[in-house]
């Protein structure tokens, strides 16, 4: 009778793990992805415009405050060593949003993959074309979406989590004019 419990359990436990129900990584990873979509979504939904040059990694947006407007940068960091941008320190394979006024600094998720597609944003005029080059950008880019991949685990002792793939709807410039 024990080496039939025995063998239960471990055959549920194999099955578990091979869905990512048993790993305690794969919440960690969902909660990250939701807080993540959650943060960018109100920032660009409330967003007046894009600032400076944005890229597949980096944006800035301008937010109206009560009484001025705030920057904030969504910032990819698609490296494995800690880098360094708007004065904050950005650990490796990160997605972190930057309150440009404060200084703060939050990583909204970790375990960031370059394959099988690096993160990355994407950006979009009102008719939903994508853009392939910034010439002329700011004034045409009504829309932009978020895409990133995670990982959590370790391959050798058997802990590694699925591939967790996090990718935004095209969400649209709220205080942005859309018709010219």
């Amino acid at each position: 009778m024990g080496a039939v419990l025995s063998s239960y359990v471990f055959l549920a436990k194999n099955f578990t793990r091979s869905l990512g129900i048993s790993s305690p990584n794969q919440p960690t990873l969902e909660s990250q992805g939701r807080r993540a979509l959650a943060y960018f979504s109100q920032d660009v939904r409330m967003a007046g415009g894009i600032v400076g040059t944005p890229s597949s990694s980096e944006v800035t947006f301008t937010i109206p405050t009560d009484t001025s407007s705030k920057t904030v940068t969504y910032f990819f960091n698609n490296t494995a060593a800690d880098d360094t941008a708007h004065g904050a320190i950005i650990k490796a394979n990160t997605l972190t949003r930057i309150d440009n006024a404060t200084g703060a600094a939050i990583t909204l998720h970790a375990n960031l993959l370059q394959f099988p597609d690096p993160p990355r944003f994407d950006y979009y005029d009102n008719s939903g074309n994508p853009y392939a080059g910034f010439t002329n950008y700011l004034s045409g880019i009504t829309q932009i979406s978020m895409t990133f991949s995670a990982q959590a685990g370790i391959k050798e002792n058997g802990t590694l989590t699925p591939i967790y793939s996090i990718a935004s709807q095209r969400l649209i410039l709220r205080n942005k004019q859309l018709l010219p």
